[in-house]
């Protein structure tokens, strides 16, 4: 039987996922990319027009979401749109019977993820959440190296990612830099960094953060100039409106400063921005009571790295004895051809990224087949998404926040303007 899916969505990220479905039909053809929606129809046949090439079979175009819902013969869609019409776009497909894989961040504000919760659970659809930092071989293998005692007990973590705003993505999109639509770097790019923290450390307790708005206004610059890897994925997309050379107000948090208490004791810093000048770091480690860990970047197939107490390293193929019964999930291991036990790859990113991707889809369509739950759903990106705005909450009160407030909306009050904004 054939898994039939639209893609909802077709700008640079939609285009991405394009690709992940074009490397998925390469290892199997249980999946059919049935047809891709935009509102943009020249948009959408770029992507139409790549799929045919890659695949051999061009996908049905629609520019009307409920026109697709109404017409199109589906068994499931994926939401690739910004951010503040992932929950609209996803109860419609819900409750039409159709599951569901949305981009993260899951929901604008953790009331319309609520309400994704909700109707999921009441239709028995898979609400699947396409978070691709934790597919990454080398964050699995992170994972068992943590579980396996590699560095004795956690003690604390440190993740920072700042990012140059000679090379941000952010300044190439409008919506990003809108408070309105939950743009900004902390809830953007750092739910991937909260979900990894999550993924490694296990679940948050409570944070304090300090956040800021320090450039009131950016420039909208071409993703040849920010993202010269993406921008090839990027070339086709379009923002009413707006211009390449536009100035835009920005409202959105740029920059966060978390301390994390996580409930197994430990303690974390998250600190995310977009508004380094001239430099750009990304640092991510966790320290233990034998040793410490880097964890390398996701998607660049590099080995993990341990330090031990007494400054010996363990790298590379040297780290598999540490974790001799461990094995790549079998999805993983098919799409990297088999590989069951790695410690490091080559690949070109254009070719990692598809092929998580290509992971998100099978997961989902996994799960909606079993009856069971995909790797990230609705619990995994409401937690990602509420330790994100759990920085930018406690920014806001200037005091610390419980993420359970934050998931179950007993904290909310800068999410507040947000959904009265947008109507949830």
């Amino acid at each position: 039987m054939t898994f039939k899916i639209a893609l909802v969505g077709c700008g640079g990220m939609g285009r991405r996922h394009a690709h992940g479905y074009i490397e998925l039909r390469k290892y199997f053809d249980t999946v059919e990319m049935a047809a891709v929606c935009d509102v943009h129809g020249d948009v959408a046949a770029t992507v139409a027009d790549e799929i045919n090439e890659g695949t051999g079979a061009r996908p049905d175009i629609y520019t009307d979401f409920d026109e697709m819902l109404a017409q199109a013969d589906l068994d499931g869609v994926a939401i690739v749109t910004s951010t503040p019409m992932h929950h609209r776009f996803a109860i419609k497909a819900m409750e039409a019977s159709l599951h569901v894989i949305t981009e993260k961040p899951m929901g604008l504000t953790l009331k319309a993820c609520r309400q994704m919760r909700e109707v999921s659970s009441a239709t028995g659809k898979v609400l699947a959440v396409a978070e691709n930092y934790r597919r990454d071989p080398m964050n699995r293998l992170t994972r068992a190296l943590l579980e396996a005692g590699a560095i004795g007990t956690p003690y604390f973590t440190l993740d920072i990612g700042i990012g140059s705003s000679n090379g941000a993505v952010m300044h190439s999109t409008v919506w990003r830099a809108k408070k309105e639509q939950a743009g900004g770097s902390p809830l953007d790019a750092g739910v991937h960094n909260a979900d990894m923290l999550l993924y490694l450390m296990g679940g948050a307790d409570t944070v304090f953060a300090e956040t800021a708005i320090n450039e009131k206004q950016r420039t909208l610059r071409p993703m040849s100039e920010v993202a010269p890897g993406l921008a090839a994925m990027y070339t086709h997309r379009k923002e009413d409106g707006y211009s390449t050379g536009d100035m835009v107000e920005q409202t959105a948090v740029d920059t966060a400063f978390g301390v994390i208490r996580f409930k197994s004791g430990a303690i974390g810093q998250l600190l995310m921005t977009d508004t380094s000048h001239g430099q750009s770091l990304g640092v991510s480690t966790i320290s233990g009571s034998v040793g410490t860990m880097y964890r390398p970047r996701s998607r660049s197939g590099e080995s993990p790295r341990i330090v031990r107490s007494d400054g010996s390293e363990v790298t590379g193929g040297d780290l598999l004895p540490l974790v001799p019964d461990w094995e790549l999930d079998d999805i993983t291991s098919i799409l990297w051809d088999g590989a069951r036990h790695i410690s490091s790859y080559e690949m070109e990113f254009k070719a990692i990224d598809s092929k998580i991707l290509a992971y998100e889809y099978l997961d989902m369509v996994h799960a909606a087949e079993t009856g069971g739950q995909p790797e990230v759903g609705s619990k995994e990106g409401m937690d990602a998404l509420a330790l994100a705005y759990g920085l930018i909450e406690s920014g806001a009160t200037g005091a610390p926040v419980s993420i359970e407030d934050v998931v179950e909306g007993r904290e909310s009050s800068f999410q507040d303007e947000i959904d009265a904004e947008m109507g949830i």
